[in-house]
């Protein structure tokens, strides 16, 4: 029988609150890029995702 591994497995271990964290520092990054960059747009846009990301993971339960 071949099972596939489970999707936490994959991730690491990871919990959903874990994951968007990392969302959410990812595109602190991606919007300092943008920015350095002159892409005054772009980091806007990473900057709402960001915040996105952070509520997100402000609203999920402690015990993922």
């Amino acid at each position: 029988m071949n099972r596939k591994p489970s999707r936490r497995a994959l991730q690491g271990g990871q919990t959903n609150k874990q994951r968007l964290l990392e969302k959410y520092r990812q595109h602190l990054q991606f919007a300092e890029y943008k920015l350095s960059a002159g892409d005054r747009v772009g980091a806007e846009n990473d900057l709402q995702h960001a915040e996105h990301f952070l509520r997100s993971a402000a609203e999920q339960k402690e015990a993922d």
